[in-house]
């Protein structure tokens, strides 16, 4: 199974699972461009979930779902928090 999805703050995230059986490991690329397919995907980042899912579909989400996490890490939180002249 495989899926490309984004952009998610400005990148995009090609995810894929491989079969062990009888589980299945997902793994993710995240890339700065919208790849075409994810096997030539040029990563920024490779990662990989936690592995000895049963669930095809689980172990994908898991990949998007850490590959979401270390983009927010990458990209930080700059949002505003409070509007302009709410502290003074």
């Amino acid at each position: 199974m495989e899926r490309i999805s984004g952009p998610y703050k400005g990148y995009f995230i090609a995810a894929y699972t491989v079969g062990t059986e009888p589980n299945f490991v997902g793994y993710a690329k995240i890339c700065i461009t919208e790849p075409q397919d994810v096997w030539n995907a040029p990563a920024v980042e490779k990662l990989l979930s936690a592995t000895g899912f049963r669930i095809e579909q689980e172990a994908l989400s898991a990949a998007e779902r850490k590959a979401r996490h270390t983009i927010a890490e990458i990209v930080g939180n700059w949002d505003q928090v409070t509007g302009t002249g709410a502290l003074e």
